[in-house]
């Protein structure tokens, strides 16, 4: 089978800042895939067509053509298109892009996934042109969804998927998230325009080394911060992969794309601190001379002094903290995060001594909340 992998455009307020990284969720399920002998192609359509530019009133759309879209559908002549739609203000383009698909040949099986639609499963799938919706995780779906399609068999006993029958929007059981992340192969690295990334340089948050990769080496969260909404795909329940997993990733990425930056992307990077500290052990047991970073935020109720001596010793040159508030009554009884603003202070002021870069994230407007003067002054 032809399976095409799409990341459709994206649509940002014109001089808005936003990142171009490697879509990992492509890559993750175009590796499952290709185990079992599909072939497989992933278009980021965004670093593709990175200069194309164009306006929609306050907007600008960054991204292939529409026309270039629908020739590179051509040219590959897929049975099946997977569209990934991580934001909602991606949601416009996901459905151009599965309009395209059943342009080029009603016949090509259209199937999107990501935190959107998980987020939003039953007004998403209600598109026309929408045949399946990969609820959550996507792996252990995708690659049965795929295997049934070969076989011509029903989808109703795929876990995990909404899809069409006779007009009719089925929605099956649940799939039970993935304990083992190690029987996972790595991201189908070989697929991706990684130097095209390297060479635009927009990363997803702070940068030192100019060819950096993403990495993802554990999976949910066990918090409850009312804002997030990465448990639609995730879950509560968080999931690791093995020390030596994740290390074997990064000597690949060494290796054979000659990486010198790590980005770790996880929800709850060092929810395990012996797992984070014999990841820092390996890096340097093994001579790796990467630098890495946490742009999507680490939790700082789980870093102490000699956490974070091993984090820097192993390349960590910044972290970004999820503060999310400076009022205690917020994060309690709104957020829902026991945060300690103590504790805040002290690993930000020792994260400072060892010289890693400090950035805080705060979610500004909460109800309920106290004007302050803000200070990380004692």
């Amino acid at each position: 089978m032809n399976i095409l992998l799409i990341q459709p455009p994206i649509t940002v307020k014109k001089n808005e800042a936003f990142a171009v990284t490697p879509p990992l969720s492509l890559a993750y399920l175009a590796a499952v895939a290709e185990q079992i002998g599909h072939r497989v192609r992933i278009l980021d359509t965004i670093v593709e067509g990175f200069n194309f530019r164009k306006n929609e009133g306050r907007l600008v759309r960054i991204g292939l053509p529409e026309a270039e879209i629908k020739r590179e559908i051509e040219a590959f002549q897929p049975d099946l298109v997977g569209i990934t739609c991580p934001f909602s203000l991606m949601d416009k383009e996901m459905r151009r892009v599965a309009s395209l698909a059943k342009n080029v040949n009603p016949d090509i099986l259209v199937a999107v996934g990501g935190a959107h639609p998980s987020s939003m499963p039953e007004y998403v799938i209600q598109d026309c042109n929408i045949d399946f919706l990969v609820l959550g995780e996507g792996e252990g779906t995708f690659l049965e969804l795929i295997s049934k399609i070969d076989e011509g068999t029903g989808f109703i006993e795929v876990k995990g998927l909404f899809f069409k029958k006779d007009g009719k929007i089925i929605k099956n059981e649940e799939r039970e998230f993935i304990v083992d992340l190690d029987s996972i192969p790595f991201p189908a690295w070989h697929l991706l325009s990684i130097e095209k990334y390297i060479e635009l340089g927009q990363a997803h948050g702070s940068q030192r080394r100019k060819r950096y990769a993403p990495m993802v080496t554990s999976r949910g969260c066990p918090g409850k911060c009312v804002f997030c909404s990465i448990h639609s795909v995730w879950g509560y329940q968080w999931r690791a992969r093995s020390p030596e997993n994740v290390v074997e990733e990064i000597e690949e990425l060494v290796s054979d794309y000659k990486i010198r930056e790590i980005h770790f992307e996880d929800d709850n990077l060092t929810l395990s601190r012996q797992r984070m500290i014999k990841i820092c052990d390996l890096i340097v047991e093994r001579g790796l001379d990467i630098s890495w970073t946490t742009p999507n935020g680490v939790a700082v109720n789980t870093l102490d002094s000699a956490l974070l001596e091993k984090m820097k010793k192993a390349g960590c040159y910044q972290l970004n903290f999820g503060i999310e508030s400076g009022d205690p009554n917020v994060l309690k009884n709104i957020i829902h995060k026991p945060l300690s603003l103590d504790r805040v202070r002290k690993v930000v002021d020792y994260s400072k001594k060892l010289g890693i870069w400090t950035h805080g994230f705060f979610v500004i407007g909460f109800p309920g909340g106290v004007h302050r003067e803000c200070s990380t002054d004692n």
